[in-house]
């Protein structure tokens, strides 16, 4: 009976796929060379993403000099690839014929890459030093291993050969690497991580992944086969590593601070209680017994993105920050245009607010988005609208692990990398009006003029597109023109 997916008789065949020679395979470099590359039978060799991957690092410019890690290095094709970028090129594998092939292929081409047995996994074997060494790397990039165990249970080809391409981490490989780059600062400050995933339900979640452990992440690069299947590279890095991080106990407004004192994109202003905290149009925002009270210095110069987009996306971000501490998402909602609320049991209530502010002076320009959400309320009567917190899913303790959370969200939407390509604004506007349709479950449908719209999407400045079935479609621009039914005001 097993106790994995692989049993004796799969040992046996592996045995026998060790006997057979290697083969020679020709592979085509993004820039056209032809590396003809050694590769054991049990090896796993370049394909459409070893190409994809080495077309993402590309991308992002010459190594110059800089420190590479290749994790699962295989026949060496990456990292070769690398190389020849310019890269100072570590490499290693659980497997130790793709070790040995990795070498034999680097010194036929003439590279030096100290190549090492070992990797992430579900069972430590040995130091995290013994495969990552013992500096921070200014690049990682994995090929991670796509498929599933049970996706695996129809037959597999071996414990070697199927190393390359099994997840079988009960947690998930991108999970294990986040914590280990983490925990041992595998990552230079500057640095950047190029992950290879599927599409599948072990890498649709890779930035939600990332974001939970206070990494920024974004998708880079896309592959669709024939039959559907996706391959994507992620960039993940340190949030706005460049910008400052300021902390209070207590001040009057985050946004205030930020616009007065911010000086680098990414400046970062929090504090656990705001005395004068404020929202649209003015209004008090009301800042509780607990709370998140942050702000964020976006641009400096000319905004590339309308205000009302910034607000709608930084509501979602909020939302993202909410799943990570596990609240589920038919318990929320995203209220356009600036706004997310709760439901709990039979109540629902307003649990986060945004508010993106600019100021100009002379031809310097900043723009600031502000986000304050409810930990824990007090207990007050005559509310001007009905509130809600998180304290249902988060302990007071647990303050500064959502603040990374979200920093890391706000840094993966907005912050602009050399070599990175910005957040594809087409496919989020996708996920945002996914999410205001679904908040019609708890704030019922908008009403305009007496009369009650459907949600019907958002226009690239981020307006609310309404349709009905008698009076066709209307674009609202202001919050003020909406009545929403669950709610005492907007």
């Amino acid at each position: 009976m097993k106790d994995g997916i692989f049993d004796l008789s799969d040992s046996e065949a592996e045995i026998s796929r060790l006997e057979r020679p290697a083969s020679t395979r020709s592979w085509t470099t993004p820039d056209g060379a032809i590396l003809e590359l050694l590769v054991p039978a049990t090896v796993y060799p370049p394909r459409e993403d070893t190409d994809l991957l080495c077309r993402a690092l590309r991308s992002i410019g010459p190594g110059k000099g800089k420190r590479l890690l290749e994790i699962g290095c295989g026949s060496g094709a990456a990292s070769l690839y690398a190389s020849s970028l310019g890269y100072n090129t570590r490499a290693c594998d659980i497997n130790p014929y793709a070790v040995a092939a990795t070498r034999k292929n680097a010194a036929t081409w003439g590279f030096s890459i100290e190549t090492h047995e070992g990797g992430p996994g579900p069972f430590a074997d040995g130091e995290v030093a013994q495969w990552a060494g013992s500096s921070p790397h200014d690049m990682i990039i994995w090929n991670l291993p796509y498929l599933s165990h049970e996706a695996a249970q129809g037959g597999v080809l071996g414990p070697l050969e199927e190393a390359a391409l099994l997840d079988t981490d009960q947690i998930g490989l991108v999970s294990r690497l986040m914590r280990q780059v983490r925990e041992n600062q595998l990552l230079a400050k500057n640095g950047l991580m190029l992950l290879l995933v599927s599409g599948n339900e072990r890498g649709v979640d890779t930035e939600s992944k990332a974001n939970g452990n206070g990494f920024a992440a974004r998708c880079v690069a896309t592959h669709t086969f024939e039959d559907g299947e996706e391959l994507r590279v992620v960039a993940v890095w340190h949030p706005y590593a460049q910008a400052a991080v300021h902390a209070f106990e207590s001040i009057d407004s985050t946004n205030r601070l930020a616009l007065e004192e911010g000086t680098t994109e990414g400046d970062f202003f929090s504090a656990k209680q705001q005395t004068a905290g404020r929202g649209r149009r003015g209004r008090t925002w009301s800042s509780e017994a607990q709370s998140f009270a942050g702000s964020w210095l976006l641009r400096t110069g000319a905004p590339e993105l309308p205000p009302g987009l910034l607000q709608i996306i930084g509501g979602y971000a909020v939302m993202k920050a909410n799943q990570s501490i596990g609240v589920p998402d038919e318990a929320m909602a995203l209220k356009w245009p600036n706004d997310v609320f709760i439901r709990d049991g039979m109540s629902v209530g307003k649990v986060a607010g945004v508010l993106v502010e600019g100021r100009s002076k002379g031809a310097k320009a900043k723009i600031v988005i502000g986000i304050g959400a409810n930990f824990v309320q007090e207990k007050r009567e005559n509310r001007p609208f009905p509130i809600a917190d998180l304290s249902e899913w988060m302990h007071p303790e647990d303050a500064g692990t959502y603040t990374s959370v979200i920093h890391a969200i706000i840094a993966s939407y907005f912050e602009r990398r050399n070599g990175i390509k910005p957040t594809d604004l087409e496919n989020l506007i996708v996920h945002l009006e996914r999410a205001l349709k679904a908040s019609a479950q708890i704030l019922g449908e908008p009403i305009y003029r007496n009369i009650s719209w459907t949600i019907d999407g958002l226009t690239d400045d981020g307006n609310l597109r309404l349709v009905h079935p008698q009076h066709g479609t209307e674009i609202i621009a202001d919050g003020e023109d909406l009545i929403w039914p669950l709610t005492m005001r907007d």
